[in-house]
């Protein structure tokens, strides 16, 4: 009797046929659980099959799928609408982790393509084991783990001397920042700077996955985003959708081999007028809240940056009024948020539950959720959090 291997389906929709009967007798499916955290199902079963059906093109979702896979000793058979630019481009670059194949492909095509995942699996799992060995070893001695420490440190100061020391008032404009790297370093970064007597910028990127590659990615994105540029005697501020226009350009010259990807908003404040100017770039959407405690999601298209040289942003405006908070955050404040089985309301709607509170107290409850919660312990993203408030 044939043991059945385990596989993931990571899709919101049922098996298509085509795939079922990829899968044949040789394949169980198993179906995430709302009681584990998705780490751990990766973990567990070392193969899985994402079905994106309709979020290929979304480039938030996307991101979110590369770090957990990215952070697993998992290899994944991606599934793709040929139309599905963002997918095919961002997965197409990544060495080892990804197998891709057209949603429509035959069976006997998925099949094939399934066997090469399962064959590369034990080979980046052995990879892995190699690592953590030569890491024990480094610890035996305790000079190597030492070593590594120390460095990690100095990256850890100087990452942090690319953040703002303090938060610029300008005009009735006041911020605060949430700011919790998941380990030394992170791949969240933030800024809050002062354009001219009347202008504020400000923004949160997210660069895709961890450690050093996407801490040095954050550097350069702190480095290279031009928030004004000068015009014969004078200057002029750069709209949000050109300011990453030009990042995602930067980003893509450098040919980076790893953790090339990342997300962004970036906003610019008129204080004189309380005009809101964004743009988002696969980013979470910006959460507006008004006075009287109604909510809007700041949209604006946008693709994740270093994917296309060529790819085009969209500024939006939204004017402000006294007692207006916009909310900027990245993706792990969700997560962190997600409880022991697998559930969380909304940010909206924890959100509204701080309605009214200073900014201050509002970071500070958000705080304490994050550690309260059973399930943030098991949380593996940074988390960053800046918010405006208008007086």
């Amino acid at each position: 009797m044939t043991v059945k291997r385990k596989l993931l389906w990571l899709g919101k929709s049922a098996v298509p046929l085509n795939v079922r009967e990829a899968f044949g007798d040789r394949w169980e499916v198993v179906g995430l659980r709302a009681d584990a955290t998705l780490a751990g199902q990766l973990a567990s079963v070392g193969l899985a099959v994402a079905y994106p059906n309709g979020q290929a093109n979304n480039s938030h979702e996307l991101e979110k799928l590369l770090a957990a896979i990215d952070r697993s000793p998992t290899v994944a058979l991606v599934l793709l609408p040929p139309e599905a630019k963002v997918a095919w481009s961002v997965l197409g670059g990544r060495v080892g982790k990804f197998v891709l194949v057209r949603q429509d492909a035959a069976p006997a095509e998925i099949a094939a393509k399934l066997a090469a995942a399962e064959a590369l699996q034990p080979v980046l799992e052995n990879l892995q084991t190699e690592l953590m060995s030569a890491r024990k070893l480094g610890a035996s001695t305790g000079v190597q783990l030492k070593e590594f420490d120390e460095e990690m440190r100095l990256a850890a100061r100087l990452q942090r001397d690319f953040l703002p020391r303090r938060l610029p008032e300008v005009g009735s404009a006041r911020f605060s920042v949430l700011y919790r790297p998941l380990g030394w370093v992170s791949g969240d970064i933030y800024d809050v700077a002062r354009l001219d007597e009347t202008h504020v910028g400000f923004y949160v990127a997210d660069a895709v996955g961890h450690g050093m590659p996407a801490a040095l990615l954050t550097m350069f994105i702190k480095r290279s985003l031009q928030t004004k540029r000068i015009v014969g005697n004078t200057y002029e501020i750069v709209s949000p959708d050109v300011s990453l226009e030009q990042l995602n350009t930067s980003i893509c010259e450098q040919n980076l081999s790893s953790c090339q990807f990342c997300t962004a908003a970036y906003c610019v404040l008129d204080t004189a007028s309380l005009r809101l100017t964004y743009a988002r770039a696969g980013h979470p959407e910006p959460i507006l809240t008004h006075a009287d405690g109604e909510m809007i999601a700041l949209a604006a298209p946008g693709s994740l940056l270093g994917v296309f040289p060529e790819e085009k942003y969209t500024s939006a405006t939204v004017d402000l009024t006294p007692g207006d908070r916009v909310v900027l955050y990245t993706d792990g404040l969700e997560d962190a948020l997600i409880d022991a089985a697998g559930q969380s309301p909304s940010l909206t709607e924890r959100l509204a539950e701080l309605h009214g509170l200073p900014r201050e107290e509002m970071l500070l409850q958000l705080t304490a959720w994050i550690d309260e919660n059973p399930g943030s312990a098991r949380a593996e993203d940074d988390v960053t959090v800046v918010v405006l408030d208008v007086g």
